[in-house]
């Protein structure tokens, strides 16, 4: 490691850019260099930032005060806000990436300085190619191709402000006809309101590990848990919705009609037509696996994990300001933006 030091002038005009005119030459922007810019950035996006201090100084050898970290994060972290959605070059990976379009949308927590903890909604483009066609027998065991393009972002924000941004990706991403996407997401119902309004036409499909969870639950009600005639409740039913959709869960919830009549029983089979009465359109899945398509929301459940595990760390809480930032910047940092960003920024 070289350590250098120089005579700073400074000046009491914030109207005059001070600096050297190697600087440029070297690759400093600030304190650090570009290269350690880069490293700064990559830990500070994984993990805490006392904790990517020391991550630094083990395996470069190099000092960088926790203030630092936070200081360059947030720094960057605002450049990518602004900069993630103008970026030129996502839409053009994008478009030329094979697959058919799919968008998720869902919902994490973080914690905030302000007013505690905030929905912090997410959304996902992506492009996978299609899987070989499948049998409902074979949902859980068939193999689906990795995504050759994603795009992740995330923001506190009312879902009408949130949902504006879902148009402006897709038109940038090429979503012409809204009919040639495919939305998939779990029951929540301002995703669907507001997938209605925006993507008029889509594909839509319920996630189908959640549709699953509510028949366990239902099961529970109606058989206690954990008992061998609730996974036979769940078993029947899972086989059911995925090969008949809304109207497998009617034969299911018809034969359970026909056995002993209780308020419990009733309320429990009626909370789960109600259920399922909502998404009667997006049960499709015979449809889904014989065109090899996805049938689960997983890809922005696992970007909800992502930006959990960094933004919910341990005690964490976060100024409210700077909570678009941290959010941009795990996004750019887990995808192929983060390339296209250092190469912009150089």
């Amino acid at each position: 490691m070289v350590q250098m030091s120089r005579r700073w002038w400074g000046s009491r005009c914030a109207c005059v850019s001070l600096g050297y005119g190697v600087d440029a030459e070297l690759g400093l922007n600030g304190h650090h260099t570009r290269v350690l810019q880069k490293h700064i950035i990559r830990l500070g996006a994984d993990v805490a930032f006392s904790k990517a201090q020391e991550h630094l100084e083990a395996l470069l050898r190099v000092k960088v005060s926790k203030e630092s970290f936070r200081q360059e994060c947030h720094r960057h972290g605002k450049q990518m806000a602004k900069w993630q959605p103008k970026d030129t070059l996502t839409p053009k990976v994008f478009s030329r990436a094979p697959g058919a379009v799919e968008f998720t949308t869902d919902a994490g927590k973080v914690n905030t300085l302000e007013e505690g903890w905030k929905d912090l909604k997410i959304g996902v483009f992506q492009k996978r190619p299609c899987a070989d066609p499948a049998t409902p027998e074979e949902w859980d065991s068939r193999e689906i191709p990795a995504p050759t393009a994603q795009v992740a972002w995330a923001a506190i924000a009312p879902i009408k402000k949130f949902s504006k941004t879902w148009r402006g990706w897709g038109r940038r991403l090429g979503v012409k006809q809204t009919r040639d996407l495919h939305v998939l997401g779990d029951g929540a119902s301002w995703i669907w309101q507001s997938v209605e309004q925006v993507f008029t036409g889509c594909v839509q499909t319920l996630d189908v590990y959640h549709g699953c969870q509510h028949l366990a639950q239902a099961g529970d009600r109606l058989y206690g848990e954990c008992t061998k005639e609730s996974a036979t409740f769940l078993d029947r039913g899972r086989k059911l919705l995925l090969k008949s959709g809304w109207l497998g869960i009617c034969h299911l919830v018809g034969a359970e009609y026909e056995k002993e009549d209780t308020t419990v029983r009733r309320k429990a089979l009626e909370n789960l037509m109600g259920y399922f009465a909502k998404h009667t359109h997006r049960l499709n899945y015979r449809d889904q696996l014989e065109k090899g398509g996805a049938i689960g929301s997983g890809a922005v459940e696992g970007w909800a994990k992502t930006l959990g595990l960094r933004l919910k760390n341990r005690g964490a809480r976060w100024r409210r300001k700077n909570i678009s930032g941290m959010a941009a910047l795990i996004c750019v940092r887990n995808t192929k933006q983060w390339d296209s960003y250092w190469a912009k920024a150089a």
